[in-house]
């Protein structure tokens, strides 16, 4: 009897620890922009050159997720209206074994008015920013990416530059890339730097 109790209660235990996992990996999936997509990758950079006359810039910084690594950015804002703008740009990201993607990056955003805050002495923080939604398009792969090539990933990033850039340094960037088979293309992508 008293076997039985402890089989019991060991199976009690691998149920509890079982459910454990099983709620920490839906907490992991509910981690979702829209229906069913799972962050592939966040994106961090800092804007490097922008001429507000042209559009025209350059950002770099890192990304990390499935993919960990390095990114260059260059892109042009064409105004559409006043305070929105499209984009078709081109991403390279280098991972920490050399292997590349370039992506096509084609969206659309807005700049919202910069909050102005009366009572501080040193004036506005934002010049120009806003969200932006995006389609990155793989167009070209080397090594373990390879895989990759023509698939669209949806994107959201924010845009920020500072009211007073020092030199060399105008904003920053935050973007993340989503998929509907991150398990996939994160084992495969593990399967082929082997």
């Amino acid at each position: 009897m008293s076997n039985r109790r402890s089989m019991l209660a060991g199976l009690i235990g691998l149920g509890g620890i079982s459910a454990i996992a099983k709620g920490a990996s839906r907490d992991h999936e509910e981690a979702v922009f829209n229906s069913g997509l799972q962050l592939f990758f966040a994106q961090r950079d800092t804007v490097i050159n922008f001429d507000p006359n042209t559009g025209i810039g350059d950002h770099i910084g890192t990304v990390e997720g499935a993919i960990v690594g390095t990114s260059i950015t260059n892109f042009q804002f064409v105004f559409t209206s006043a305070t929105t703008i499209k984009y078709d740009n081109r991403v390279l990201i280098t991972d920490i074994d050399g292997d590349q993607i370039i992506f096509q990056y084609v969206g659309t955003g807005k700049f919202n008015p910069p909050p102005v805050d009366t009572s501080s002495p040193l004036g506005n923080l934002l010049a120009l920013g806003g969200p932006l939604v995006a389609t990155y398009t793989a167009i070209i792969c080397t090594g373990k990416y390879v895989f990759l090539q023509g698939r669209k990933f949806p994107v959201k990033s924010i845009a920020t530059n500072a009211s007073k850039p020092s030199v060399g340094i105008f904003g920053n960037v935050y973007l993340e890339c989503y998929s509907d088979s991150v398990g996939v293309i994160a084992s495969t992508i593990k399967s082929n730097a082997s």
